[in-house]
């Protein structure tokens, strides 16, 4: 080796690495990912400077505390209106229902094989009775059943579970009076308050005027 050459060394990196950039990129883009990359780069022992990744950190938590507080207003104000949209529908479910049963009921009362029946069993005039105390061994429950395609202890499953359903005493009845049928769902409210003001009304295919989308 030649003792005239002159050893010369690499200079020693002092700017910020590129980590440090790619998080402070990543924090505006997806602060999460530049937050985690922010503290890798931090904890390293590079030698070098790390005010870019500092940067990176508060940005990616500035950002991410805005979109929080933005999330939780939105939220605040959505949640209200996704709880209405759901009763709303709740409500619509359970009177399509009411017509679909006060059909079947009313097309199985006029059925000749049923009126002219020794076993008609048609339900007496000005009584509510629950659906699913229907007599299907009787003609009018048998083409009932066949006309709602299920059983009639299944009907009250049908209905939508909301915090009024479940029990016989609060489910699906009926009434026949003066030849009309009305069918009603006592603890379901059709003006889609669940219980929040006075107007409350059970669903009835005699009530629909009390409810509005």
């Amino acid at each position: 080796m030649d003792s005239n050459q002159t050893n010369i060394e690499a200079p020693v990196k002092t700017g910020p690495t590129g980590l440090s950039i790619t998080s402070l990129v990543f924090a505006f883009l997806c602060p999460p990912v530049g937050f985690i990359l922010s503290i890798i780069d931090l904890i390293r022992k590079h030698g070098r400077k790390k005010f870019l990744s500092v940067i990176a950190l508060i940005v990616s938590c500035v950002i991410g505390l805005v979109a929080i507080v933005i999330a939780a207003i939105l939220f605040g104000v959505m949640a209200p209106q996704v709880a209405k949209y759901t009763e709303k529908s709740n409500v619509a479910s359970d009177m399509q229902l009411c017509d679909s049963v006060k059909s079947a009921i009313t097309t199985s009362m006029l059925d000749p094989a049923v009126i002219y029946s020794d076993n008609a069993g048609i339900p007496a005039e000005n009584q509510w009775i629950y659906v699913e105390d229907i007599d299907t061994g009787t003609d009018f429950g048998h083409t009932f059943e066949e006309m709602m395609g299920a059983k009639p202890y299944e009907i009250e499953q049908m209905m939508i579970k909301s915090s009024y359903m479940g029990t016989k005493a609060n489910g699906m009845r009926f009434m026949i009076s003066s030849g009309n049928v009305i069918v009603e769902i006592e603890n379901s409210d059709s003006t889609g308050n669940k219980g929040r003001d006075y107007s409350n009304s059970p669903i009835s295919t005699d009530s629909y005027s009390y409810y509005s989308f």
